[in-house]
């Protein structure tokens, strides 16, 4: 571990996100982390996020003494009104015109928490202190209205601002809309960026794409997992199936993208073999799966759960044999690193990367000797039979990965770089 902690002083950092435990949606543990990172380093946090209902009881809250939160509601205040017209008074709500439906559109861009929880963030930071209370603005996104509402408060304050984008605004392969829509996204990313003071970035790709873009600093400080997490873990537990090699999928699947069609395709390959193989899924999208697993019949050794609580997911990643991660083969992918890998390398269990064979997760798997990366149905089958092989010859588990491989991939770690350019701003 590098010395910068022992170097960095005490800042009071307000920390703007949406998605922070206990309402962080899945893919966003790592908000939570950084908070717990700074907070045990001394610093005083204080995060302004958002109640997210939907994601409530995926993360446990935090508690730290140096960590506050102020959590805020994403929509109107009022209670709707009832559309009959028995109980209202009204007559039902006519279906919008196309230029109201574009007027609102436009209203909930880049996202849902532009029009409500954006100035309710701003107007509780300087409630709070603003640059009597505060040294610095963090921002983390998505959802990226986040980073209007820093940019909005850091102008309010002359506080310097870091805009940490996890997932970029700007030429992100993974976002969809009306050519129209997608020009005035865009737009608005760039008008934003262009106020912060520096940015962090998730993956080197996104790093150089930033630079691009805004032609500020911007540094890389990757995912990673967290060793308290698997506390009390540390031990091999039984196996989920003595008798089944186990792989679990406990990250997002996106239909038509991260697609575990290769995985299917290997299973069917294994012939009688195929009920030795038990893929237990984490979620859905749409039925997605559902489609998959009757388009290559293999019903039988694939099955489809709600999600859990992140801390029995994690129980559940120890227990399994191998964990599954699903990428989109597409060269859009080869910038994306799925915030799961790096929780799936904490683990210790091999990992089966589908999709895309090239790009930084791809290269983190083969490098560190995690897994297999591949698209290639018939490589797929081949490791199945030697991890099945392996299994049995270790008595119903496969062993445990070393640990000294994946603590080159702690959060402490990843975020060094964070904490170099936090003293830098907050000093100045």
């Amino acid at each position: 571990m590098r010395g910068t902690y022992a170097a960095m002083g005490p800042q009071r950092i307000l920390f703007i996100t949406p998605n922070f435990p206990p309402y962080a949606q899945a893919g966003a543990a790592r908000t939570g982390a950084l908070a717990l990172h700074w907070a045990r380093q001394g610093h005083k946090v204080t995060v302004i996020g958002a109640r997210i209902g939907t994601a409530s009881g995926i993360h446990t809250e935090i508690d730290h003494p140096n960590l506050t939160t102020a959590m805020l509601p994403i929509d109107k205040s009022e209670p709707q009104v009832s559309q009959g017209r028995g109980e209202s008074g009204r007559k039902p709500a006519s279906k919008p015109g196309k230029l109201k439906r574009w007027l609102w559109l436009a209203r909930q861009m880049p996202d849902r928490f532009r029009a409500y929880w954006v100035p309710r963030a701003v107007e509780k930071a300087i409630e709070l202190g603003g640059a009597e209370a505060f040294d610095l603005v963090y921002s983390s996104g998505p959802p990226h209205s986040v980073h209007i509402a820093a940019g909005q408060i850091a102008s309010a304050t002359g506080l310097p601002w870091i805009c940490e984008q996890r997932d970029l605004w700007v030429d992100n392969p993974y976002i969809e809309r009306h050519p129209f829509l997608t020009r005035y996204y865009e737009w608005q990313g760039r008008r934003v960026q262009r106020h912060a003071d520096a940015f962090v970035a998730v993956t080197a790709g996104a790093r150089d794409m930033l630079r691009k873009q805004t032609g500020k600093q911007v540094v890389l400080a990757r995912n990673g997992w967290v060793e308290s997490d698997f506390e009390g873990l540390e031990a091999p537990p039984a196996p989920l199936d003595p008798d089944r090699l186990t792989i679990i999928h406990a990250g997002l699947i996106y239909a038509e993208r991260r697609d575990p069609k290769a995985l299917f395709e290997a299973i069917d390959m294994l012939g009688e073999d195929r009920h030795k193989v038990r893929a237990i899924f984490y979620h859905d999208e749409y039925g997605f799966l559902d489609q998959r697993i009757s388009q290559y019949g293999v019903a039988e050794s694939v099955e489809v759960h709600e999600f859990l609580p992140r801390s029995e997911v994690l129980a559940v990643e120890r227990a399994a044999d191998v964990l599954l991660m699903c990428r989109w083969p597409d060269p859009a992918e080869d910038d994306v690193i799925p915030g799961k890998l790096f929780e799936y390398i904490g683990a210790r269990r091999p990992i089966l990367a589908t999709g895309l064979e090239s790009g930084e997760a791809a290269k983190i798997v083969r490098e560190g000797d995690f897994g297999i990366a591949t698209q290639d149905a018939e490589k797929i089958a081949a490791q199945l039979r030697s991890w099945i092989a392996s299994k049995e010859a270790g008595g119903g588990r496969i062993p445990d990965l070393p640990a000294n491989a994946a603590m080159a991939f702690t959060r402490d770690e990843a975020f060094a770089a964070v904490d170099d350019l936090v003293e830098r701003l907050a000093s100045t």
